[in-house]
């Protein structure tokens, strides 16, 4: 369902490297923190009361549960991995390089989705990631429906109710299948320096996802209605995802952070040269984009609690811009986010 929304949240610590030793963390993205310091020759310890300095093995966990309209989603991600830090530096660029392996279900009441995925964050400020996962649709909630080519496919919210709805002549279309996918993730972060009380900063991210889908799908159908990237899917193909957020971070009160941007979405599909539709199934919104960390306390087994919104509104799409869905219409979502360290 709702794979761009795990690009919901703040920006990553990463970010904050080049302006204090508080650190941030994505807890979207992020089962661990990234906390970097500024350069020096010391060793790699504590430098005051307070300080957390990450160490060489790491056994992370982070979750995050969402709820969507336009289109409708509820879904919990959860990711459970070991990390290995790669250097001991101060270095604000290499201190929290490392690499990782992690256990990461998506779980929805139409789907579930789990899968391995590999981690690898060379430089603060850039991530890599490569996930390899099993799906297994329910045949419920009117999904999947898939279709005998992209031109002749109607995905509407409207049609695929009514096609996944039987009646006293027709049966429905939805029906339970499995498949595999295999996405490559790549983010890149950056943070501008802090005004002159420390409390306010401007941060950037854009992260773009490439997921490979092979579906098994009934009739020699070669597309399938993906709702979670809200996307006409090919049987075997790709589809990209990218979210690019500028935020405004305001440090509160104790360790309290607000953060608050906009978000711009691009998504598409690919198909063969000689089946594409007339309408180009790409897909593009905008909109702000808000998130609260109740508190940023690196080192602990449960923390970075966060509330997240988003509310844009769809400016490219086959259906939501008028043609079935009033523009006007905004995609929502609420999201809570939390994340920890098992070994501390």
């Amino acid at each position: 369902m709702i794979r761009s929304l795990v690009v919901l949240a703040t920006l990553s610590a990463a970010t904050t490297a080049f302006a204090d030793d508080k650190p941030a963390v994505d807890p979207m993205y992020l089962p661990g923190y990234v906390h970097v310091e500024p350069d020096g020759d010391a060793p790699l310890a504590p430098r005051h009361a307070g300080e957390w300095v990450p160490p060489r093995h790491r056994l992370t966990w982070s979750s995050l549960s969402v709820i969507r309209y336009n289109p409708l989603g509820l879904q919990e991600i959860f990711d459970l991995g070991y990390e290995y830090k790669l250097f001991d530096s101060r270095s604000v660029l290499l201190k929290d390089s490392f690499v990782g392996i992690s256990f990461s279900p998506i779980l929805t009441p139409a789907f579930a989705n789990p899968g391995v995925t590999l981690k690898f964050q060379p430089l603060a400020i850039l991530r890599l990631e490569a996930r390899a996962s099993l799906i297994q649709y329910f045949g419920n909630f009117n999904l999947i429906q898939s279709f005998a080519s992209p031109k002749l496919a109607t995905f509407s919210d409207s049609d695929i109710k009514s096609q996944g709805t039987p009646t006293a002549t027709t049966a429905s279309d939805a029906y339970a299948t499995t498949g595999k996918n295999f996405g490559l993730t790549g983010e890149l972060r950056w943070a501008g320096m802090r005004d002159s009380l420390g409390r306010a900063q401007v941060e950037a991210r854009s992260r773009f996802n490439g997921t490979y889908h092979d579906m098994n799908l009934d009739h020699g159908h070669t597309v399938w209605y993906d709702q979670y990237f809200d996307l006409l899917a090919p049987q075997k193909g790709w589809t990209v995802n990218n979210d690019l957020d500028v935020f405004a971070r305001f440090n509160l009160e104790g360790s309290a952070v607000l953060r608050a941007g906009i978000r711009y979405n691009y998504s598409r599909a690919f198909y063969a040269a000689n089946d594409r539709p007339e309408l180009e199934n790409a897909n593009q919104r905008v909109g702000p984009i808000v998130a609260y960390t109740f508190s940023e306390e690196p080192g602990k087994r449960s923390t970075k609690p966060t509330i997240i919104g988003i509310l844009n509104w769809h400016t490219v799409h086959p259906y939501r811009t008028g043609q079935d869905v009033t523009q006007m219409l905004p995609y929502f979502v609420i999201a809570y986010a939390v994340s920890g360290d098992l070994l501390q």
